[in-house]
């Protein structure tokens, strides 16, 4: 697939996003404070985001990010430094995930390529409603993303 100038753009900051989501995952998962299902739970997370980046870097190809975002990144595990955070901070990471993503899909040119994102978006919805119901017990509440999206620069 020939992908265009913006889309690159889109797509290349999109992976630039989970790779850094996947890293997040990374520093969680191997946290002694977790049980069992929590591990579980979040090692499957942790394999989505490597999915979706493995598929970007693919249509990307030699246009592929292939880093994390060190700014994003730091500032999410110093968020995860203390326990208590885990949940709230996750839930945050997804929320941005799915913001950023449905921006993204506002300028993407290719059908096919928003389509992929709309499709990412579903599952990290998804996430974001488990990851919610840890931190309330508020459907409403644990389920309104009022995240800022990030942008392509």
């Amino acid at each position: 697939m020939m992908l265009s100038q913006t889309d690159t753009k889109l797509l290349a900051f999109a992976q630039t996003l989970e790779l850094t989501t996947r890293d997040v995952y990374v520093n969680v998962v191997g946290r002694k404070s977790l049980g069992d299902d929590e591990r579980a739970l979040l090692e499957q997370f942790h394999a989505h985001h490597v999915a979706y980046e493995q598929t970007l870097n693919g249509l990307l190809s030699k246009n592929a990010a292939n880093k994390r975002d060190e700014v994003i990144y730091e500032s999410f595990v110093a968020k995860l430094s203390e326990a208590q955070n885990i949940w709230s901070a996750l839930l945050e990471i997804e929320n941005t995930m799915i913001a950023s993503h449905n921006k993204a899909i506002e300028t993407i040119e290719s059908a096919k390529v928003a389509a992929l994102l709309a499709s990412m978006i579903t599952v990290e919805a998804r996430h974001a409603a488990i990851l919610a119901s840890q931190t309330t017990t508020n459907l409403s509440a644990a389920l309104d993303n009022n995240t800022t999206a990030l942008v392509a620069s």
